[in-house]
């Protein structure tokens, strides 16, 4: 056997244990600090093993507040998401290709600018929105984005804040597919725009579609920057406060919003693996 030939064998012998020693390696770095704090959670000294501070963080007078506003703020962020950024992308791709360089760039921005550092700007127009004086229109439109419950400002702040990875992932499902004959093969059977965008190319992005809303949602329900900034209570700066009074009922709290994000995580990823076997077969029945 030539030493080339031994030594592929062995690169091939070690590259699957190298790739389950970092993936063992990455599990206990997720899953021992979530156990020690789960332990921390459920182990009172003068109680012992108790599931009395869940119960505390739920009858706290404050959650049921904090908790709808970010359920509407994530539902209206979701929404608006997909509805700007799914026809932005396909537009994009069809009728303006020589812009998605500089698209690619104004989306990217916020992962350079600090989200205290947009927080601290939109605090700032809004101020000087609000210096025109009660009654003008600057003032009227400053009050209606920080409605109280209806948070525009805050949710026209995670969209901004997903953007850099709904982009990444709705232009690589769009790069998958033949997206160009799709739409005229729609267009020469009679579809409208609104039908090709519902019926033939969401089917086929469905799964960067799916991680992008959970992007959004995992960002919803874990953003604290913007919120406190802004002045809204939200879930996690509900987290924030009760944790000065009762630091085990935060952490429980906390370990329930984590293990419903790995939930949607896990969700998501289910439906995009089916998404991807439909899409094959809708593209070979296009082929054939």
């Amino acid at each position: 056997m030539s030493r080339k030939t031994r030594a592929a064998r062995g690169v091939r012998v070690v590259a699957p244990g190298l790739s389950w020693a970092l993936l063992i390696l990455m599990a206990l770095y997720i899953a021992v600090p979530m156990l020690c704090a789960f332990a921390f959670s459920i182990y009172v000294p003068t109680a012992g093993f108790t599931f009395e501070p869940y119960l505390e963080s739920v009858r706290d007078p404050g959650f049921p507040g904090a908790l709808s506003l970010t359920l509407l703020i994530t539902v209206l962020t979701v929404v608006g998401l997909l509805a700007l950024m799914v026809p932005t992308m396909v537009y994009l791709h069809l009728r303006a290709p020589r812009w998605r360089p500089i698209i690619e760039i104004v989306c990217t921005i916020p992962l350079v600018v600090p989200s205290i550092a947009l927080a601290a700007g939109l605090v700032t127009v809004l101020r000087s929105m609000a210096g025109f004086g009660r009654g003008s229109l600057p003032a009227q439109t400053s009050q209606l984005l920080q409605n109280p419950d209806l948070p525009v400002v805050l949710v026209g702040s995670y969209i901004v804040l997903t953007l850099p990875f709904v982009f990444r992932s709705l232009d690589a499902g769009l790069r998958t597919i033949d997206l160009r004959t799709l739409v005229e093969s729609a267009h020469s059977l009679g579809a409208s725009g609104a039908t090709v965008l519902r019926r033939v190319i969401l089917p086929n992005i469905k799964g960067p579609v799916i991680f992008s809303a959970f992007f959004c949602i995992a960002l919803c329900l874990g953003e604290f920057t913007m919120a406190v900034t802004l002045g809204y209570r939200t879930l996690p700066v509900w987290l924030t406060q009760i944790a000065g009074s009762n630091f085990r009922a935060s952490i429980s709290m906390s370990l329930l919003i984590n293990a419903l994000t790995w939930a949607l995580l896990i969700a998501m990823t289910v439906l995009a693996g089916r998404a991807a076997p439909a899409r094959a077969l809708a593209l070979k029945g296009h082929e054939s």
